[in-house]
């Protein structure tokens, strides 16, 4: 399994996605050869879809999921 097949498991979850010198935080739309996308919120009522090649990705951490009682 490389690094892509493991993040297309977690398409839709929210994910944080550190680089050298920024980093992103936002929903996983989409795994691509060689790149992610990731829905990134911008303020309240609007977000943009950025895409972040995978060979500049530290680390990603993907947040837990809320529990629905």
């Amino acid at each position: 399994m490389n690094f892509e097949e493991l993040m297309a498991g977690y398409v839709g979850r929210t994910v944080e996605v550190f680089l050298t010198n920024e980093f992103f935080t936002g929903q996983l739309a989409f795994v691509g050869s060689g790149y992610i996308t990731v829905n990134v919120a911008q303020g309240y009522y609007t977000a943009v879809l950025t895409n972040i090649l995978i060979g500049q990705i530290e680390y990603v951490r993907v947040l837990p999921q809320p529990q629905l009682d």
